[in-house]
């Protein structure tokens, strides 16, 4: 706008002389070069300046423009954010943190989140600790503009299994992960590196979500095992996942979701003894096909007219561990010479195991919340000995983006003396990633 007014000054300065001599008015006696330049110019000045009054005036009030258009991003920068989880261990026999810490950062998260173009949106998220450094927590592009509703999610992400491993950690409404995730999937949830694929639909008058998806593998080798081959070597080594999720509203303040998950996959799991394969390897585990099957149920109470105060949360998950029995052993390299009396045998899992909990939460006030969670598994690690644990957890919100915590626990396995636990929890955020789920 400047350089087209700035272009008719001129040439309303040039054209003036001529139109003066067409007009018959003797024209005035012309100054210098350099006093008209200035002048021409000083006067442009002035112009502009009067103009930009104009044009300031007419405009609308950035809150108009951002109310009628919505927010932007004019450099097309993502969103950024970071989540601190500290965890602080006050049990009275001793610390029962995995590093025998009293008080630690368990996890700090860093996430950057955008639209990557009409087709996809981009989510990262690093996890940074002082035992696993930094981990690719999640990392995955999700489909925004497929046909017929279907949605597909590819990279690394939370597997589908169960209503609690959707959630990241430091966004439970407790401190842990339930034991029945704990013992069966892992302690800071199942992440998996392949795609899903999901739909919401309605045939039966309320809202259904169907959720498939194949990954690269089940359960993570655990450290000190080397299988034979990899247990993704043929594609029945693959981990595959399906779950069901049913959505109904019940009244206006209440609403139910009930789901079905089920994953299957092959996971390496010990032997008796390590031996050299035909292969030349030394293997100390056996690939052996393990699945899990669960049904989670959860209901939601928020009264529309004390929403903000008033509100309640009742769920509970089953899951079942089945395991492969008697898997094929590799064979024995030619040259591989045993000691006497060596026995190579299967020392995995014979057994099936079934685990669950429940949980309920009740909001005492606007930012205060009371809950409970009862636990009880047939621990895989234990040789399927009964683990039961109660909990009683207060959380305070003084914000959107910070949460407080402190629960108290009660663990008992077999005939072990039980395991009291009081822990507390810190999480706070900067950026657009809240510290607590809707």
């Amino acid at each position: 706008m400047r350089n087209t007014l700035l272009g008719v000054l001129v040439l309303i300065v040039i054209a003036s002389p001529a139109t003066a001599q067409q007009s018959g008015i003797p024209p005035k006696p012309l100054p210098s070069t350099a006093d008209s330049a200035a002048r021409t110019i000083a006067d442009s000045i002035a112009l502009m300046k009067e103009f930009e009054k104009i044009t300031t005036a007419a405009k609308p009030a950035p809150a108009a423009i951002s109310s009628a258009q919505g927010s932007t991003n004019p450099r097309m920068m993502p969103d950024f954010s970071a989540v601190g989880d500290l965890v602080g261990d006050l049990s009275p026999k001793r610390s029962t943190q995995a590093d025998n810490s009293r008080f630690g950062v368990r996890e700090v998260e860093l996430s950057v989140q955008s639209v990557v173009d009409p087709y996809f949106r981009a989510d990262f998220f690093l996890g940074i600790n002082d035992s696993e450094k930094i981990s690719i927590e999640q990392a995955f592009l999700t489909t925004t503009a497929l046909p017929a509703g279907v949605q597909a999610k590819l990279g690394r992400f939370l597997m589908p299994l169960g209503k609690q491993n959707t959630t990241h950690r430091h966004d439970l409404h407790t401190v842990e992960y339930p034991y029945v995730l704990q013992r069966f999937l892992s302690d800071d949830g199942l992440k998996g590196t392949g795609v899903t694929t999901s739909m919401v639909m309605a045939p039966f008058g309320f809202y259904q979500e169907l959720i498939v998806g194949v990954v690269d593998h089940f359960i993570d080798t655990p450290d000190g095992l080397t299988v034979d081959k990899p247990v993704n070597r043929n594609l029945d080594g693959l981990g595959y996942s399906a779950r069901l999720r049913s959505y109904v509203d019940i009244s206006q303040n209440a609403n139910i979701e009930l789901s079905a998950s089920a994953m299957t996959g092959k996971v390496a799991q010990p032997l008796v003894a390590s031996f050299t394969t035909a292969d030349n390897v030394t293997a100390s585990a056996v690939g052996a096909r393990q699945s899990v099957i669960g049904m989670d149920f959860t209901y939601r109470w928020k009264p529309l007219q004390q929403g903000i105060y008033r509100s309640f949360i009742l769920q509970a998950e089953v899951m079942r561990q089945l395991n492969e029995r008697n898997p094929t052993l590799p064979a024995l390299s030619p040259l591989f010479d045993p000691a006497p009396g060596f026995i190579r045998g299967y020392a995995g899992p014979t057994r099936d195991y079934t685990g669950g909990y429940v949980f309920a939460r009740w909001q005492l006030s606007q930012r205060l919340y009371l809950g409970g969670r009862y636990d009880n598994v047939q621990d895989p690690m234990a040789a399927g000995a009964t683990l039961t644990a109660g909990s009683a957890v207060l959380e305070w919100f003084p914000s959107d983006f910070s949460k407080l915590v402190a629960s108290y626990e009660r663990v008992n396995q077999g005939s072990a003396t039980g395991l009291d636990r009081l822990l507390l929890q810190a999480v706070f955020s900067v950026g657009p990633h809240k510290p607590h789920p809707f």
